[in-house]
């Protein structure tokens, strides 16, 4: 049996722009995930037909492409064209061969699920994550929100955080999210799990959290979007180019890495912090007794 040829992650190109996404002004913005999710189209148009297609001017393309290390459009395009020619290789080698059509399929999921993986650890906010973790950490309660397929995920994250010794509760109906998001206190943590981060319901839950001053976050496929606006945090999920255009269950994979990260880390500072208390408290014990 043939071994599977290595696959390149996103290009880094995209990645660059995905992790700069939330420092970019608007106008920048839109171009930047007009490029990540749709890199061939990006190719193919010029400048004009790009700013038309991201509500812009010329001028604005040329300095977005400036501010990303470029000297122009045309340069930021073969940077752009010579990575994805790269990662195309790997891919049409993972379905060469005498293989049937499903374990080809079967190759390109497991294939697309490590991209998924390697891309989100290339362009995570391991600050952010760490933020997130330590006020976990230090919450009264943990409430997850979870949409359509999301919603397994989220139920799923619950259950190895209680495993944790954390007190969390995951709601998946629009109607009991919102009363559960009148319930939060400026001690909790609300964190949200939504691939496209535009069911409206979801958005409102945790925009009603963050008013009463609860940490929000946004777990998420895409940064421009109404979850994003609602949270106080946001961590992206990486998804391979192949599958931006449609929901899949691979970025399912990253979203269960990502709540896995938080939990294993969270119960580490928690476990930290509680060694200290006991040292302080035997320390103090100890000058009471002398």
């Amino acid at each position: 049996m043939k071994s599977l040829a290595p696959v390149a992650a996103t290009p880094a190109c995209l990645l660059k722009l995905r992790a700069s996404l939330r420092s970019l002004p608007v106008h920048h913005a839109r171009i930047a995930h007009f490029a990540m999710l749709n890199p061939a189209a990006f190719l193919d148009l010029d400048a004009r037909e790009i700013a038309y297609q991201c509500s812009t001017s010329e001028a604005t393309v040329v300095r977005f492409c400036q501010r990303m290390g470029y000297h122009g459009l045309s340069e930021m395009k073969k940077v752009l064209a010579l990575e994805l020619a790269a990662k195309l290789v790997p891919h049409s080698a993972a379905g060469s061969g005498n293989a049937g059509d499903q374990k080809k399929s079967s190759r390109r999921v497991f294939f697309d699920c490590g991209i998924a993986l390697q891309d989100t650890v290339s362009c995570a906010d391991h600050a952010t994550m760490d933020h997130v973790a330590t006020a976990i950490a230090n919450s009264e309660i943990l409430y997850l929100f979870g949409a359509g397929g999301s919603a397994h995920i989220a139920q799923q994250a619950a259950l190895n955080f209680l495993t944790l010794g954390f007190r969390t509760v995951a709601f998946v109906d629009p109607i009991q999210q919102l009363a559960a998001a009148k319930l939060v206190t400026a001690r909790d943590v609300a964190i949200a799990v939504t691939y496209s981060g535009n069911q409206k319901d979801v958005a409102v839950a945790l925009q009603s959290a963050r008013e009463r001053k609860a940490l929000c976050v946004a777990i998420t496929s895409f940064e421009q979007s109404l979850i994003s606006k609602s949270a106080d945090r946001l961590l992206l999920i990486a998804t391979p180019s192949e599958t931006l255009r449609g929901e899949s269950g691979v970025h399912r994979v990253a979203q269960i890495a990502v709540l896995d990260a938080l939990a294993v880390r969270a119960a580490e500072l928690r476990t930290k912090a509680a060694k200290g208390q006991r040292v302080k408290e035997r320390k103090g014990g100890q000058r009471a007794g002398s």
